[in-house]
């Protein structure tokens, strides 16, 4: 894998992860808005049933006495335990609902982590990948250099082909070489003898 595609795919990795992001956040702001009218509207029943209650209350004892107020009150007490009961199951529910914005909020945070170890990872593939390239490529260079330097003293020497073969006017009085000795430095082209 070369440096370009370790960068197309930390560029992939995070388009990826915005756009988990990005669904996260619109399903939370939704479940969000969810249970916010979920929880004004049990507060605004919860409101509106205490004072329905007290009205009618209020209305029924007035109007038929302190008897029949008497068995409307036991009645109405029932009807405002159920209104209660009711209530609190509406609470219940936006509890339930805010329950579930929190495990969405955790698994956003979740996703932000893994894309952000993602890249990271990513990012020290392609730091690697380059790290590999940059030492291949200076030993290229240096077995270049070599060449280049064998190629410019043979271009220098006073050597020529004889039937096929290599020749060389060879310099005699220059100093042996080699681990037998079997070597003499090859003279100039140009210089004279």
């Amino acid at each position: 894998m070369d440096a370009d595609d370790l960068r197309t795919l930390a560029l992939r990795l995070a388009a990826l992860g915005e756009r988990l992001d990005q669904r996260s956040e619109a399903a939370s702001r939704r479940v969000e808005q969810a249970a916010d009218v979920l929880g004004r509207g049990a507060q605004q029943l919860s409101a509106e049933t205490a004072g329905f209650t007290r009205e009618v209350a209020n209305s029924l004892r007035q109007q038929a006495g302190e008897i029949v107020g008497s068995g409307i009150g036991a009645a109405t007490a029932a009807f405002d335990q159920q209104v209660r009961a009711a209530a609190k199951s509406v609470s219940t529910a936006a509890r339930g609902l805010e329950t579930e914005v929190q495990a969405l909020r955790r698994e956003r945070r979740t996703w932000a982590w893994m894309g952000g170890g993602s890249m990271l990872v990513g990012g020290l593939l392609a730091v690697g990948a380059s790290l590999f390239a940059v030492t291949e490529g200076r030993k290229q260079l240096a077995q270049q250099r070599i060449e280049a330097e064998l190629l410019r003293a043979y271009n220098r020497a006073d050597v020529t082909l004889c039937d096929g073969a290599l020749c060389a006017n060879v310099d005699d009085a220059g100093p042996r070489r080699g681990d037998r000795k079997q070597y003499r430095p090859v003279r100039i082209r140009g210089e004279a003898e």
